[in-house]
């Protein structure tokens, strides 16, 4: 016995087109027939096919959401946010998960082409020129969550990273730090661009010189912290603090330096970005930046289902506020003490 919409009609009595009617609210039934119709749905135990109904009405009910890795902490963040948003509207959420590699990310907007998803949230970030190659992919609304790049032809919704990062290079420098190392994201052009920038424009600022041989670039893991921070400790002298665009790199250049006796903060301040869970679990507790990652998420969200809807955008490039989270990480060197 297949129970679908016309069994339903046929055993309430109406057509199938009233069975619809009632289910999608589409047009008013009276009351007798819509008691009629839910007294068999019920049962019967009858639950339409999302997908069919999706076609019927052109849209999916889905939202793809394309991540860089979705084991990484900051991003697991705004997934929940985006979920949450979406979730509120009785969207659905679908992940895919490209590494960051050019050839996953065109797959995986074929494979949510596929899926009739009505729109797609970016957590990853493209270069102009493969912006060309993605973009007639793309038959859905699109927007660029965790990093506002300036010019973008996308909405995007993320905070002001070149002052976050400014912000936190100048408390290093009124610490009285000179020698202040950069970690740096080797995967992230805009966002990487502008955190640099703002660590720059802290050094210019106080008046003091730049040298490369304390900025490095890396992968966003711990791993690569940890090797990143080994690399700048080969230097003399080293650094008395450092600077790191992610909490990740933080927690990893942090394990390489106190598995090597380094005190924290006392030989080496460090500071994050972020201020994922971890951060406060670290001893001595990670001052960072911290970013509204679940607001990013439902702020996207929110953006695409406006989108979706035909409806334009008061602002297709928002910036929430961060904030310096100072906990136990940093103090002054002790050439300052």
């Amino acid at each position: 016995m297949q129970v679908d919409i016309k069994f339903i009609a046929r055993k309430a009595g109406v057509s199938p087109a009233t069975v619809s009617r009632v289910l999608n609210g589409t047009k008013p039934v009276s009351k007798a027939l819509q008691a009629r119709v839910l007294e068999e749905v019920e049962r019967y135990g009858y639950r339409p096919n999302s997908l069919a109904r999706g076609l019927i009405q052109g849209k999916s009910s889905l939202i793809g959401v394309i991540v860089p890795n979705v084991s990484d902490l900051f991003h697991a963040k705004v997934i929940s946010g985006i979920e949450a948003g979406a979730n509120e509207h009785g969207y659905n959420v679908i992940l895919s998960n490209i590494y960051t590699d050019m050839e996953r990310q065109k797959r995986a907007f074929a494979i949510l082409r596929e899926r009739r998803v009505d729109g797609i949230i970016l957590l990853h970030e493209n270069t102009p020129r493969q912006m060309e190659e993605i973009l007639p992919l793309v038959e859905v609304p699109l927007v660029l969550a965790s990093v506002n790049v300036p010019g973008s032809c996308l909405p995007t919704v993320g905070i002001d990273d070149e002052r976050a990062a400014y912000d936190t290079v100048s408390y290093l420098i009124r610490l009285g730090h000179r020698r202040i190392g950069g970690i740096f994201v080797s995967d992230s052009y805009t966002l990487n661009d502008l955190r640099r920038r703002g660590y720059l424009r802290a050094m210019a600022e106080h008046g003091l010189p730049v040298e490369e041989r304390y900025l490095v670039t890396a992968a966003c893991t711990m791993e690569e912290g940890e090797a990143a921070a080994e690399q700048l400790f080969r230097e003399t002298p080293p650094p008395t603090a450092l600077f790191c665009v992610a909490d990740e790199l933080a927690l990893g250049a942090a394990n390489y330096l106190l598995d090597r006796g380094y005190r924290l903060p006392e030989d080496v301040s460090i500071t994050g970005f972020d201020d994922i869970n971890l951060a406060s679990v670290l001893r001595p507790k990670l001052t960072t930046i911290h970013q509204p990652m679940e607001e990013i998420g439902r702020q996207a969200a929110g953006m695409l289902l406006s989108l979706m809807k035909g409806v334009p955008l008061e602002q297709t490039h928002v910036v929430l506020p961060h904030r310096l989270i100072v906990r136990e990480s940093c103090c002054p060197p002790r050439d300052a003490l």
